[in-house]
């Protein structure tokens, strides 16, 4: 008994790295029970077992006769009964593109207020959100040093951040954000197209489970466009 239970732990997660590198995309279905256990040499019961536990966690939605659907690709459905940002503005009719601007690797005691954070090289990525192709958000990430980045694998359409620090041995445990009214300079006003002078700025600590500082991120946000929402399930 025990060892089914490890069974089905370990295909669900192997159909879920599948779902967020995008061989299993949003909307589509995964492949139906008798094609997973021919494909994982398993029972009927252990799939079973495997998909209801993505059903569980917010990955797939099983209807009759319809077969098994993706409907979500990220790393983190089930944190708290809040709804993502990004689906609220889907929701609200916007379409959204993400651009990245750069990505190098910079070393922190050169930056003093980085090196309060950081000791060692880290990779930094500026990118750009557009809602119906205007600027919105303009994203600044520092994160552990991370190997073979490239733009490709950095769009968040087919893998999140959280995912490439994952599958380069950091595990975020826990998050911290912190919102306040920001003024933007006349770099990040060019950036976001605004004349705006002032948005809403909001930084991301995240930790692993020692408590040892694997993100920092800083997004300024042009609210004039859409303002910041969180909406939860009651």
């Amino acid at each position: 008994m025990k060892r089914n239970v490890v069974l089905y732990q370990e295909i669900a997660t192997k159909i879920k790295k599948k779902i967020l590198d995008g061989s299993y995309p949003l909307g589509e279905n995964i492949p139906s029970e008798p094609e997973l256990e021919k494909l994982f040499g398993v029972s009927k019961m252990t799939i079973r077992q495997a998909v209801a536990l993505l059903a569980a966690e917010g990955y797939v939605d099983k209807q009759r006769g319809r077969g098994t659907q993706v409907i979500s690709n990220q790393l983190f459905n089930k944190l708290s009964k809040a709804k993502s940002f990004s689906k609220i503005i889907e929701e609200s009719g916007f379409s959204i593109k993400k651009e990245i601007l750069s990505i190098e690797t910079i070393t922190p005691e050169n930056h003093p207020v980085l090196a309060t954070y950081f000791d060692e090289p880290i990779t930094h990525i500026k990118r750009l959100y557009y809602l119906d192709n205007k600027p919105y958000i303009y994203y600044q990430h520092y994160i552990q040093e991370v190997t073979q980045i490239h733009e490709a694998n950095l769009n968040l359409d087919h893998i999140s951040l959280y995912q490439l620090l994952k599958e380069n041995g950091y595990t975020v445990a826990s998050f911290e954000d912190t919102f306040e009214t920001a003024t933007f300079s006349t770099y990040e006003k060019k950036q976001l197209q605004t004349e705006q002078e002032n948005g809403l700025k909001r930084m991301r600590k995240s930790s692993d489970n020692s408590g040892h500082l694997i993100e920092l991120s800083i997004g300024l946000y042009n609210t004039q466009i859409f303002p910041y929402k969180i909406e939860y399930e009651v």
